[in-house]
């Protein structure tokens, strides 16, 4: 079952910025909204805060809290050095419209030359949770410098036409959609956003190499300990567990089942099934993936670990599956059971 993806607000009436921010994040497995996409119109916060960083937090839990979305406001302004920063957080508020803040912004620097209109645009990002009243922030910068006279451009918007980049030559009105995202302040402000979104929202895949044992028409298996999920404790399974940084499935297989069940074994192959299993609860979304490993003994220690493990049997191939297994692990012994048995009789 595919799950419905959770929408995620972007908190802008700014039908440009919204389609900027939405390209950034297209990949990521989420519906993204903007405020004209929902049912009801919300009237905008007043902005109070001093700082960037202020006002855009005030605003996504303001969104957050409205609508019950988890949501993502910015706030931004280009700051400029021959006027001691401003416009700053008040960018965009200065004028009625974008020519008239522009005009504005230019009166005030007729005077400048141009080795001396250095500028940068900030952008302060804040993804807000309502559900655990948790919230994300970055900040991004991107300096350049400010043109006498606006570069005209079908897309533009903001202080866009005049923000000139030295490094690559163009105004950001004059970069595409691709290369804007790749350079500007909302840019490297968004991919740190975008990290945090996956990783803490976004579902974890869990690879889960397994121990199949087999000998004398037996094969292995360990009842977990796991007192604190009913559903797993106390219920048979195969050796293994998740992978660590730099292992190969062999190496993780043979480390676990050493470690849990006191078996060191070599791996002979891994089996053709391989089987998924979703799980989802209130805190996290992840997908395991059970990897059957073929293996044989070498030795025995007989020391098995009492914190996973709270015993170890041989079971017949084909009356194995008749135990109270751990789900995930019936299921994919009813698969692979076939190639067990032929493998079985090979010996």
């Amino acid at each position: 079952m595919i799950e419905e993806k959770r929408k995620i607000l972007i908190a802008t009436t700014n039908d440009g910025k919204f389609r900027e921010m939405k390209k950034f994040v297209a990949d990521l497995p989420f519906e993204f909204l903007s405020l004209a996409d929902l049912p009801e119109h919300i009237v905008e916060p007043e902005e109070t805060e001093s700082t960037i960083e202020g006002n855009a937090l005030l605003k996504a839990k303001y969104y957050a809290e409205k609508t019950g979305l988890m949501s993502i406001a910015d706030d931004g302004g280009i700051f400029v050095d021959a006027l001691e920063g401003w416009p700053g957080v008040v960018s965009a508020r200065v004028g009625a419209d974008a020519k008239e803040r522009i005009d504005i912004l230019l009166e005030k620097l007729k005077d400048v030359p141009m080795e001396k209109r250095q500028a940068e645009f900030r952008s302060c990002l804040v993804c807000y949770d309502p559900d655990t009243k948790s919230s994300f922030s970055n900040t991004g910068i991107r300096k350049g410098r400010v043109l006498e006279t606006p570069v005209e451009t079908e897309n533009s918007w903001g202080y866009d036409p005049i923000f000139f980049l030295d490094d690559l030559g163009k105004t950001y009105a004059e970069l595409t959609p691709n290369e804007k995202n790749a350079t500007s302040h909302r840019g490297k402000a968004l991919i740190n956003i975008k990290y945090y979104l996956q990783n803490q929202y976004g579902v974890k895949h869990i690879v889960v190499p397994l121990a199949i044992i087999v000998e004398k028409g037996k094969i292995l298996m360990s009842k977990r300990n796991d007192p604190h999920r009913p559903d797993f404790h106390n219920k048979w399974e195969f050796p293994g567990g998740s992978m660590e940084l730099g292992e190969s499935f062999e190496t993780n297989v043979t480390r676990e089942t050493l470690e849990e069940v006191g078996y060191e074994v070599e791996v002979v192959r891994q089996l053709s099934k391989i089987y998924v299993e979703a799980q989802i609860d209130s805190v996290v979304k992840y997908q395991v993936y059970l990897v059957p490993m073929l293996c044989k003994v070498i030795s025995n220690t007989n020391e098995i670990s009492d914190a996973e493990t709270l015993g170890v049997e041989w079971f017949d191939l084909e009356k194995a599956g008749e135990e109270d297994m751990i789900g995930a692990n019936n299921k994919l012994y009813q698969e692979i059971l076939p190639e067990l048995i032929g493998y079985s009789n090979s010996l």
